[in-house]
């Protein structure tokens, strides 16, 4: 590796670097790894969330040859968390094991932190893996989608929901005293942000343009992430990995739900 990389070699290397972490996907030997790399990685995850949405896209495709709509998409998330390791599913079930049964910042941090997931996580998880099941095929029905626009739906899902979840970093201060989120924190302002949302808004705006009514989902995710913001500024006063996780989740399930009643003319 030579001493002194040019902002080309070290963009590509922070883009690897994003891979390795946020997903199980291989990576080449000669990127190598330095800490500060690690953080500056983080403002492509929606680039990673773009790459997961495409793969899983395809193997929706090619799955949905041989069966119904709805296997081949729940195949396709089963796919994506081994892909994955269950990363932002995983920060979820966490998320509300933590709102779920603590009382105090203290108690809601510990439990966070707990690697078994208890009974909050395990109902939470459930339910969201069915309601993106169930939100998708009820969409399916009401809709006809051509392959490309299918495609851009699924980047959308799984882009615009890391991009909404890379802004809590700079909405909330960081909660613990350590953890790996905090120093990716630091690294996120004004001008990382709008690199982050390019994939995402671009394949928003795509969709949009065909169904003008996919803009209402905007509302909801508003929505959403209002709703988690004051659950985290009230019970933690700020965020954690495990947040951010859970904004992700909850925000590319309402991507996926939002097709059954927002996407044919009102």
């Amino acid at each position: 590796m030579p001493n002194k990389l040019n902002w080309v070699q070290l963009e590509i290397r922070y883009f690897f670097i994003s891979v390795s972490f946020l997903t199980r996907i291989p990576i080449p030997t000669w990127v190598g790894f330095q800490q500060d790399w690690l953080d500056k990685s983080i403002k492509y995850s929606p680039y990673i969330g773009a790459l997961l949405g495409g793969i899983q896209f395809f193997l929706f495709s090619f799955l949905a040859l041989f069966f119904s709509p709805e296997l081949s998409f729940a195949i396709s998330i089963g796919f994506l968390l081994i892909l994955t390791g269950g990363f932002h599913e995983d920060g979820f079930a966490d998320f509300c094991d933590g709102i779920g049964g603590g009382w105090k910042r203290e108690d809601i941090l510990r439990i966070m932190k707990d690697s078994r997931v208890g009974s909050f996580g395990s109902i939470g998880i459930s339910l969201l893996i069915l309601i993106k099941i169930l939100g998708f095929s009820g969409a399916l029905q009401k809709i006809h989608l051509s392959t490309l626009q299918l495609f851009f739906w699924f980047v959308t899902a799984q882009s615009f929901s890391r991009f909404l979840s890379l802004s809590f970093m700079t909405l909330l201060p960081y909660a613990k005293e350590d953890g790996y989120a905090k120093p990716m924190a630091k690294e996120i302002g004004f001008t990382q942000l709008l690199f982050a949302c390019i994939p995402s808004v671009f394949s928003f705006i795509l969709l949009a343009i065909e169904y003008p009514n996919f803009l209402w989902t905007l509302v909801f995710l508003l929505l959403v992430s209002t709703y988690a913001y004051r659950l985290m500024k009230k019970w933690i006063q700020g965020f954690t990995g495990d947040c951010l996780g859970a904004v992700q989740q909850m925000n590319e399930t309402i991507l996926w739900v939002s097709g059954v009643f927002l996407w044919n003319s009102i």
